[in-house]
Order: structure tokens, then C-alpha cells, then sequence
């Protein structure tokens, strides 16, 4: 609304700090794309650097989080991300999940909690090497704290504590107990840590905490300590808290989304019958010949209001950006909203339109303006 007044680059204060908002489609991926070293950094934010200290690849020591972030994609694709093992587990868990609603008979349920322990659990199986049983009372216990931590953390509270951080350290309130009940699960990290530095076999690694445990031993006596016990505490909770919450909230979106267009699911389900039938579970190959539902989970990324724009990136250097000088160290913020109801860039912006996505002959068609994981070096 207010590019309508003040144009696609403009300024908001936040306190005292000004900050550099970024909308359409153009604007923001010359930034993000064109200009992706100018604005590849990131702000300090306060909430953040309270739980992680500055540990783990949301570090906003460059060097660490680029070091930390190559080592731990390489890691998640030796483990299958992407590849048809990857594929495997998320059936196999699909398989429980099914099994848990078939025993519901058709009664009401709430949909969150099952899908926020099948998603923790396909990240469980590549990062802790194991999965947790759906009445693990203690796991669900961490779940919840994984989940009021992000929900706070899109709060007007966490904003306003991200502001006046020195303030909001010093007064009572739900910041306190978000924080105490994320120790929880650092704690628990740190006992699954524990478990895998006496049972390591260095000549095979059976997750993502054994490669980093071998990654540290390598790197012992480096002058520069990126893999640190620290490190790999945060990075096991990122990869937790965030992969299971934004995943599982996604998930929820479809379903509430597909009950209230119930002729687009009736178009899904048509297609999943024809290609997949009753007879076996679907599978990555499946994808290209459902173009239909392909583009129904692109148009549902397009339409879900992510909240990307908490994570806001930082010019790097002073930067003259589109006839705007911005001096180094000034936060900017991408509103990739704005990009995906661009109406330069889409048919019906404000329309749930898996067209958006099919070419003249129904195929599934890419779209440039679809940045549901952002653009440029550096997600979000």
C-alpha cells in the first residue's frame, strides 16, 4: 500500500534505525539477483542473537554462515536431499501418518501437531539418524517450543523487541519464556550430541551430526573455529526449528486452502487417481506427468504470505541502487509479497489460479516471479 504512494523503493524508521523496503517484481530481483553481493548481507537481529549467540549458520559472521551453509547442503545431498533415498523417507513417513488419520474412523482432529511431527521426523531420520514414535510426549513437548518460538518471532512483541533489545532484555514477558523453553531443545541437542561423540565411527557416518563431528576433528587447531561444539548445536536447531515449522505450516495452508476451493482439489484428486491409482504411494517421478497438481503447489507457495520479509537483508557496501545512494549497513527489506501479486507479472494476482502455472496446452509452466524461497545467493 504504501508503494502505491511512495513508489516500489522507499523508507520506513523502525525506532531509530531507518530501513530500505523493496516491492515488485523488478525491483526486487535486481536487487536480489542483479545487485546479489550489494545486498547479500544481514542485519543483526536481536531475537536471533539471543537464542544462537551468533552460533550456527544464521551467524552474521559471513565467512561462517557461507562456510557453514556449503557444508551443510553437501551434507543434506550425500543423505539423499534431493534424490530418490530423500524420497523414501518421506513415504515412509507419509505411511505412518496415514496409518494414524485411518485410525481416527473420521472424527474431527487438529491437523498441526500430526504434521509438525511427520516433517521433524524426515529431518529426525537425516540429522539425528533416527525418528520419534507420535505419542512421544517429551518430543511433542519440543515441537511446541520450536513452534511458539516462531510464531513469537512473528509477533508485533518480537518486533518491537528486535527494536529496543536492550529494554526488552531488562522487562518480564513472553520473550522470557520462548527463550527458556528453546533451551529445552538445545538441551536436547546436546544429549543426542553427546550420544553420537561416544558411539562415532569416523569411517561411517550415520547423519548430519557425525559428518560434523568429523568436520571438526579435521578442522581442530584452524585459526579459524567455524565448527565449533556451539556451531553444531545451533545448526542442528535451525535445521529442526526451522525446516519443521515453516514446512508443517505450509502443509496446513494447502489443506484449509483446498477445502475452500474444493474444485480445485477435486481436480488434484483426479489426477493423483489417474497417475498414481490406489496401488502404491506417489513418488518423486510422478511429478512430471501431474502437471495439474504441480501447479496448484506453486499457486498455493504464491498465494501463502510466507513472512520472509523478518529475515531482511543489508547492503554490504554503499550502493547506488536505481537512482537511491544506500550507505552500507542499512537493512533492506525484499517484500517478496509484493512480487507474487505483481499484476505486471501475473493474470489474477488476488485469484487462487493454478493457470498461472500451465501453458496453453496444460503443462506445467515455470514463472520468474515465483520467489516463494526468495532469489540470489542467499535463502531467504
Amino acid at each position: 500500500q504504501l508503494s502505491s504512494t511512495y513508489g516500489p523503493i522507499f523508507t520506513v524508521w523502525l525506532g531509530l534505525k531507518p530501513v530500505v523496503v523493496l516491492c515488485g517484481y523488478e525491483v526486487v530481483k535486481d536487487a536480489l539477483v542483479g545487485h546479489s553481493e550489494e545486498f547479500g548481507g544481514r542485519p543483526s537481529i536481536p531475537l536471533l542473537m539471543q537464542l544462537s549467540k551468533n552460533y550456527g549458520f544464521v551467524s552474521d559472521n559471513e565467512k561462517k554462515w557461507r562456510e557453514l551453509r556449503r557444508f551443510t547442503l553437501s551434507t543434506l545431498r550425500d543423505f539423499g536431499m534431493g534424490k530418490s533415498s530423500m524420497s523414501q523417507k518421506v513415504q515412509q513417513e507419509a505411511q505412518h501418518l496415514v496409518e494414524l488419520l485411518a485410525e481416527l474412523k473420521g472424527n474431527a482432529f487438529e491437523p498441526m501437531t500430526m504434521l509438525r511431527h511427520a516433517v521433524s521426523n524426515v529431518i529426525c531420520s537425516v540429522v539425528f539418524g533416527s525418528r520419534y514414535s507420535y505419542s512421544d510426549a517429551e518430543f511433542l513437548e519440543l515441537l511446541n517450543a520450536v513452534g511458539n518460538y516462531v510464531s513469537f518471532f512473528l509477533s508485533p512483541v518480537a518486533k518491537v523487541y528486535n527494536t529496543f533489545p536492550s529494554i526488552m532484555d531488562r522487562l518480564p514477558g513472553p520473550h522470557k519464556k520462548v527463550l527458556a523453553d528453546c533451551q529445552k531443545l538445545k538441551d536436547h541437542i546436546q544429549e543426542k550430541v553427546q550420544f553420537h561423540q561416544l558411539t562415532l565411527d569416523s569411517s561411517c557416518p550415520r547423519d548430519y551430526i557425525d559428518c560434523f563431528l568429523i568436520r571438526a576433528e579435521k578442522e581442530k587447531g584452524s585459526p579459524e573455529t567455524m565448527y565449533s561444539h556451539e556451531d553444531l548445536i545451533m545448526s542442528v536447531f535451525n535445521l529442526f526449528g526451522a525446516g519443521t515449522v515453516t514446512t508443517s505450516n505450509t502443509l496446513v495452508f494447502f489443506l484449509l486452502m483446498l477445502a475452500k476451493h474444493p474444485h480445485i482439489q477435486a481436480k488434484v484428486q483426479e489426477e493423483i487417481d489417474a497417475v498414481v491409482g490406489t496401488g502404491r504411494a506417489p513418488s518423486t517421478e510422478d511429478k512430471l506427468r501431474m502437471p495439474y497438481t504441480n501447479a496448484v503447489i506453486h499457486e498455493l507457495q504464491r498465494c501463502h504470505k510466507t513472512r520472509i520479509e523478518n529475515f531482511p537483508r543489508m547492503a554490504t557496501q554503499d550502493v547506488l541502487f536505481r537512482g537511491y545512494t544506500i550507505p552500507k549497513g542499512t537493512p533492506v527489506i525484499p517484500v517478496l509479497s509484493s512480487v507474487h501479486s505483481d499484476p505486471t507479472q501475473w493474470e489474477n494476482p488476488k485469484k487462487v489460479d493454478p493457470a498461472h502455472f500451465l501453458d496453453e496446452k496444460g503443462e506445467f509452466r515455470k514463472r520468474e516471479a515465483f520467489m516463494a524461497f526468495s532469489a540470489g545467493q542467499r535463502c531467504p
